[in-house]
């Protein structure tokens, strides 16, 4: 996810203008980071056609610590996401290549699996130097983005990023469970939240409803706290083309971040 004059971004056949998403804004930063707007940190960042798609999708599940489940683990060239049930029940579910779909990440790692590099707001004078000891709001990983290459190019949402292994972890005290169609799903421990706001982007905008996206891209109402076990209740239609208010956060509980 890089600007025209960073990447070979695809374009239209006819027209050769570049494929534009979308943008990413970090509200809070008034347009600019303090350090400079520059590379994957920046607070404004579009989102363009890649010329060759790095989408993925789900694929084989694996129970339990099988052969296969070590190996959908172990190869870096395999995406894959681990549920923890119990030290003795793991579930592994495999993810391969969709050609249909282009891959954002978001978060503060500056590792190269991440896109969209998020750091966190620094009060007053202080440097990021100056509250490494604090524990960060925002997680290395945070969510990622999945747009459609062809028109009408949605865009959807949904907690957690690959780590540069291609994997994401979500441990015993993370919230997950088995969905009606067999299939495996779950929230972080701390959530990422999206609001639509009323009216759109307007300058009379009122505030909307706060949802929390899954790691599979479903939206469910605010669970009772932040890290509560229990999910919110599904709603089974409720993410539109993506536009919305995001709000990435984790606690150092999280064993994917």
């Amino acid at each position: 996810m890089y600007s025209p004059e960073q990447e070979n971004i695809s374009t239209t056949s006819s027209t050769k203008v570049p494929v534009k998403y979308g943008e990413l804004i970090v509200l809070g930063y008034n347009g600019s980071l303090p350090n400079g707007d520059r590379g994957r940190r920046k607070s404004r960042f579009a989102l363009y056609k890649r010329p060759k798609a790095n989408g993925v999708k789900p694929s084989t599940v694996h129970i339990a610590c099988s052969p296969q489940a070590a190996k959908a683990i172990s190869n870096k060239d395999q995406h894959s996401i681990s549920y923890t049930l119990s030290r003795a029940q793991t579930v592994v579910v495999e993810y391969t290549h969709d050609s249909n779909t282009d891959m954002f990440q978001i978060g503060r790692s500056t590792e190269s699996p991440i896109d969209f590099v998020v750091t966190d707001t620094v009060a007053g004078s202080q440097s990021n130097s100056d509250t490494q000891s604090v524990q960060s709001t925002i997680s290395r990983f945070a969510c990622r983005i999945m747009c459609q290459r062809t028109p009408p190019y949605t865009a959807r949402i949904y907690a957690a990023g690959f780590d540069s292994s291609k994997n994401i972890f979500l441990g015993e005290k993370a919230a997950k469970w088995k969905t009606c169609d067999g299939q495996m799903d779950g929230l972080t421990t701390n959530g990422v939240l999206v609001m639509h706001p009323r009216n759109g982007f307007m300058q009379d905008s009122k505030p909307g409803v706060w949802r929390e996206i899954s790691v599979c891209g479903n939206v469910f109402t605010l669970r009772e706290t932040r890290s509560a076990q229990q999910r919110g209740k599904m709603f089974s239609n409720e993410q539109p083309p993506l536009s919305p208010t995001i709000e990435l956060s984790t606690s150092k509980d999280d064993s994917w971040q």
